[in-house]
């Protein structure tokens, strides 16, 4: 999976969580599942459902007083706005002047006021699923079977907010995933393809955004590759550190009872972990008070029970990815270790989800609870 505009289809529902507010409570381990447990998500825009080869080359492009137009993201506007008229507005009824006044205010103050309300990164998910989160997904399915039309999803108010945070929302995704968004271009390419007034093409805007990604996704990986080599190489001089044939850094917290390892890559372990990336960003957890503020939100929303409490998985080793299989072999039942995994040895060039880049080494802290050997 490329470090690309994958999320571009579905950015706004997702941050709502109301394509899938059931699975966003799921176990969310993912992040130490093996190459052939993740999914490889190519999709670029609204034109191709991730079909590059029914791309045909332009010669030329075919732009339109494009002078003084940041092409990138007119074509970034362009993609989003038909995905908002033909994906989200025959049923939302969004309000298209909130959404792009929402998303020059973000671009300019990393956060936008509506409705008496301040949407910031920090909680666009918990103001979603306070207002939409759980009645939403009936609202929706109500409006899509009204042949009418007529039905209205939300109230004036509603609409004023969520139209804010998907305007939010499509923005942040592009600029968290290192896309320098220039914000006349990007909302004047939303207002023409809701127009109907584009200056590109479809096959245009879809030859932009791959190429602009292609482009990315390579110098995001070589960036990833030679600044994790200069973190580990820092990390291995550390008091305590050792470093394995593979490459594989560790370092014994808690040895535990040594006479109780996993030994076969089929031996199934129980743990909770902690995952961080080299700039010391969490980006999965099992432990309640290591988990991102947002799983957090997610679970006292719809998980209440599970608030305030760890959560230990079990996998068997041959499913996670080559540095965890190699590392918990290094410490008994009820130790603690301290992984440090280069690329080659977790995600290589695929990276995984919107924290974890291509080439990108990785930081674990993980706690052995429970070793069951293989059968």
């Amino acid at each position: 999976m490329k470090k690309s505009f994958k999320s571009l289809l579905t950015i706004a529902l997702v941050s709502m969580a109301i394509a899938s507010c059931g699975d966003s409570t799921q176990n969310n381990d993912s992040t130490a599942k093996s190459d052939s447990a993740k999914t490889n998500d190519k999709s670029t825009g609204a034109g191709n459902n991730g079909d590059n080869s029914a791309l045909e080359p332009l010669s030329p492009i075919e732009f339109k007083n494009m002078e003084k137009i940041d092409t990138l993201s007119y074509a970034l506007g362009c993609d989003l706005g038909n995905f908002m008229k033909k994906g989200l507005n025959p049923y939302m009824k969004l309000d298209h002047k909130s959404i792009i006044s929402s998303i020059k205010e973000y671009i300019e103050k990393r956060n936008v006021k509506v409705e008496g309300i301040t949407i910031t990164d920090d909680n666009i998910l918990e103001i979603s699923q306070k207002h939409f989160g759980k009645e939403l997904p009936a609202k929706l399915d109500a409006a899509m079977k009204d042949s009418t039309g007529k039905t209205e999803v939300f109230t004036p108010q509603e609409k004023s907010i969520v139209s804010a945070i998907i305007g939010i929302d499509m923005v942040s995704g592009l600029i968290k995933n290192g896309i320098d968004v220039e914000a006349n271009s990007f909302v004047m390419g939303m207002t023409d393809s809701f127009d109907g007034e584009k200056k590109m093409n479809d096959q245009a805007i879809q030859s932009v955004i791959i190429n602009e990604s292609e482009k990315k996704a390579k110098e995001l990986a070589d960036n990833n590759a030679r600044e994790s080599q200069e973190w580990l190489a820092g990390i291995e001089k550390q008091n305590g550190v050792k470093k394995t044939a593979s490459g594989l850094l560790y370092k014994i917290v808690k040895s535990g009872d040594t006479g109780k390892k996993a030994t076969k890559d089929t031996d199934v372990v129980k743990v909770l972990y902690t995952g961080k990336t080299r700039k010391d960003v969490t980006f999965d957890s099992n432990r309640w008070i290591d988990m991102p503020q947002q799983r957090q939100e997610m679970i006292k929303a719809y998980q209440p029970d599970q608030a305030n409490k760890d959560n230990p998985i079990e996998f068997p080793l041959n499913g996670v990815i080559p540095g965890w299989t190699e590392g918990m072999k290094l410490v008994g039942k009820g130790g603690r270790i301290h992984l440090w995994i280069p690329a080659e040895l977790a995600y290589k060039e695929m990276g995984a989800g919107q924290d974890i880049g291509p080439n990108e080494a990785l930081f674990f802290d993980v706690e052995l609870l429970e070793v069951t050997p293989a059968k």
